[in-house]
């Protein structure tokens, strides 16, 4: 009987240590797609930031000539945004951008692009 016992508190352990182990990371795909991210009043002049559902980007300013482009998509534990084939408004290609993503909703997006030590302070343009 006591090694029955043993064995379900066994059994039981390892099912809440398997619950535990899994990621839940919001994704925050939905708030911050198809929409044109400004800087926040007083936090710098970086540009305009827009991340298409498709898995476009775009920055520089909406419906801007000289934006550059490119293609974005989430890290796998979606705490950064990868961006590549960039391209900048002379067609030259650009590297080096990851944005690890500090806070996110629906009007406000914090990001650091560590690469550059710049934190991008963003709300929804107006």
């Amino acid at each position: 009987m006591r090694t029955n016992f043993i064995l379900i508190l066994l059994v039981c352990s390892a099912l809440l240590n398997s619950c535990t182990n899994e990621d839940t990371s919001p994704d925050p795909t939905s708030q911050i797609t198809n929409k044109w991210w400004c800087a926040k009043a007083g936090t710098g002049t970086i540009s305009s930031q827009y991340f298409k559902a498709d898995g476009t980007w775009e920055q520089g300013s909406k419906g801007g000539r000289f934006n550059d482009t490119g293609k974005w998509a989430l890290s796998a534990n979606k705490k950064k945004i990868v961006i590549s084939n960039v391209l900048d408004n002379n067609k030259k290609s650009k590297t080096g951008w990851e944005y690890d993503i500090e806070t996110f909703s629906e009007t406000s997006l914090k990001m650091n692009w560590s690469a550059f030590g710049v934190i991008m302070d963003l709300e929804v343009c107006k």
